[in-house]
């Protein structure tokens, strides 16, 4: 049983990130792992992150969805625990994979801060936030119940602290020091300075961030594949690119699709702050424009060699079955398929669902 719990929590490690551009909701550790009315076991289990992990990648029908968790510092030492999930915990942070914060702060405070400064909802039990979902026991698992007057955001706020560069001076900061790892978190706010969630320090601002744009290829409304644009980098997405960098959507193709969508379908790239699309198909390219969330759509038809720069909410259509779009802009339509678990390898001993 201790080599599948393992496993499980390998799979739970890879849906998580401090990265606001690639997750989809932020959570208090603490408080999700104590639910123990969601699978019936002990008093605390790290795997019910994972049970949650699976009900946000189902509403929002993303076989990837990732989450920002944050975490008390005096959680790496709970006896609920298990001694292995407090290693998990202490390497998860050690990594700058989840957000720690000094032992006594308030974890509820500072995820509403996240989530008003990046749009993300909130997973949690306490409501009053204006994107905030509970996790509640459902029929073969668990789901994600809005709290009254609750909404999922069709798009993503932004803070203007998301638009520069921060530095802690503390050079081994997994978040803001010199070695951190891709995009950085959102630095808390004191009296109105940027200040470091774990180390509580005054941030040097180092300049604007470089534009990122993230980008979610969809098959039968499921995200298959999640990947980000900066300038200068072009990117090839269809069946099978010839470039190693580019984006396969192969292995999620019905063999209608396959037949339909070339190796090379398309080019994106970024010109300034714009996002523009080429077509290289042999089928050619649909772009459904629209100016807003629920507006009304117009179809512009690409051919091999035409460039179209795209609004926010405009999707490419690459087949009937696939399309593509920013990822921190919610679809029209909903998935037919569901995501898949990362629970599959949990023990029944450890999850008891009701």
């Amino acid at each position: 049983m201790r080599f599948e719990v393992s496993r499980v929590l390998d799979a739970i490690e890879r849906r998580l990130s401090i990265d606001p551009i690639m997750v989809s909701g932020v959570i208090d550790l603490a408080e999700v792992m104590h639910f123990a009315d969601l699978d019936g076991g002990r008093s605390a289990s790290l795997l019910r992150l994972g049970l949650v992990v699976d009900a946000l990648g189902q509403r929002l029908g993303d076989s990837a969805a990732s989450v920002y968790v944050v975490a008390e510092r005096g959680l790496i030492s709970d006896t609920d625990l298990t001694s292995n999930e407090r290693m998990v915990i202490r390497r998860w942070l050690d990594d700058g994979l989840i957000e720690v914060i000094p032992a006594g702060q308030p974890v509820q405070a500072r995820i509403r801060e996240i989530s008003a400064m990046t749009g993300l909802p909130m997973i949690t039990r306490i409501g009053g936030a204006p994107h905030s979902y509970a996790p509640v026991p459902a029929a073969g698992g668990v789901t994600l119940a809005a709290h009254a007057g609750s909404t999922m955001p069709t798009a993503r706020a932004q803070s203007p602290a998301l638009g520069r560069q921060w530095r802690c001076p503390e050079p081994d900061c997994a978040g803001f020091g010199q070695a951190a790892r891709g995009s950085q978190p959102p630095p808390t706010i004191r009296g109105g300075v940027p200040t470091c969630p774990r180390h509580g320090a005054r941030l040097a601002d180092a300049g604007p961030r470089p534009l990122v744009v993230p980008i979610a290829a969809r098959v039968d409304g499921m995200v298959r594949e999640r990947f980000t644009l900066v300038p200068g980098r072009p990117l090839v997405v269809g069946r099978a690119p010839e470039d190693r960098s580019g984006v396969a959507l192969g292995p999620y193709l019905s063999q209608a699709a396959i037949r339909w969508i070339s190796r090379n379908h398309i080019r994106l790239e970024l010109r300034g702050e714009d996002l523009v699309v080429t077509d290289g198909s042999t089928n050619g390219t649909t772009v459904v424009a629209r100016p807003g969330p629920g507006a009304p759509s117009q179809k512009i038809t690409l051919s091999s060699g035409q460039s179209h720069t795209l609004g926010e909410w405009d999707t490419i259509r690459l087949h009937q079955t696939v399309e593509l779009g920013r990822a921190d802009r919610l679809p029209e339509r909903a998935p037919v398929v569901t995501p898949e678990s990362v629970m599959t390898d949990a023990p029944t001993m450890a999850i008891r669902l009701p």
